[in-house]
């Protein structure tokens, strides 16, 4: 895998992967487009020095760092020291992605299906790169498949802390996107995972949550925010400009 890239113009936000992408996206008007910032988001520790290196040379972007689920038996006490050290670089502005995947693993070319790596070795690295998060005020983008109650116990072992940040590609009940929601995640919808999750979206607001694409086409974005304004009886410009919104706050808090 490449470097992953998140771009803010104002408006999106998306991480673009070969040969595989995921996105937290929020489209608003045409009048944001003028003013952008970089994102590099990463899937290992290769990718979050690239992502750090590219933040040091180029001022309009912020890195992001992080394993990802499906390669958290890469691991060790070293990879969290190293990403600690990333983080207080001072440009990186999110752990991203990080998780727990009890459903599903792919290679790393992503042809072929494995087995999920074993829950302890997940569950060991998620609880590390929480730690590195609320420690250097860094937000979260989580990937939750089939492992909300796993995460939540993860959580309850920093409540003393404001978590904050995105629920990538949400495929789970309208129990677990309120309990997400109540720890301060916003709730990330795309082309995907739409209408499978759309009783979870007849619950939430335009202000819990995020657009998306997961996919090599950012411009599907728009796709997603017509069938959010179609499914919530508001127009696209509205949906725009909530989750544009949301998604800047979610940054800001980072500054």
């Amino acid at each position: 895998m490449s470097t992953v890239r998140l771009r803010v113009s104002g408006n999106r936000v998306a991480f673009l992967e070969k040969p595989r992408s995921y996105a937290v996206f929020s489209l608003s008007a045409r009048k944001y487009w003028a003013s952008y910032c970089d994102m590099a988001a990463a899937v290992d520790l290769t990718t979050s020095r690239t992502n750090v290196s590219l933040g040091e040379k180029y001022s309009q972007i912020r890195a992001c760092i992080g394993i990802h689920p499906w390669r958290a038996n890469m691991f060790t006490p070293e990879t969290e020291k190293a990403l600690v050290q990333l983080a207080k670089t001072g440009k990186v502005t999110a752990i991203s992605e990080t998780g727990i995947d009890v459903m599903r693993r792919r290679s790393d070319d992503f042809r072929t299906e494995l087995e999920p790596l074993p829950l302890e070795v997940q569950l060991e690295a998620f609880r590390a790169q929480v730690r590195a998060a609320v420690k250097n005020n860094l937000f979260l983008v989580l990937h939750d498949r089939g492992a909300s109650e796993e995460i939540m116990k993860v959580f309850e072992e920093f409540k003393e802390y404001p978590l904050r940040g995105i629920i990538h590609g949400f495929l789970g009940s309208v129990a677990e996107a309120r309990q997400y929601r109540d720890k301060g995640f916003l709730i990330s919808v795309n082309k995907r995972n739409l209408p499978a999750v759309n009783p979870v979206l007849e619950t939430l607001t335009l202000n819990e949550i995020v657009l998306e694409t997961d996919s090599n086409e950012p411009a599907q974005v728009a796709d997603t925010c017509d069938m959010v304004a179609s499914l919530k009886g508001v127009t696209k410009a509205e949906v725009a400009e909530a989750t544009t919104e949301n998604l800047k706050k979610l940054l800001e808090s980072c500054v």
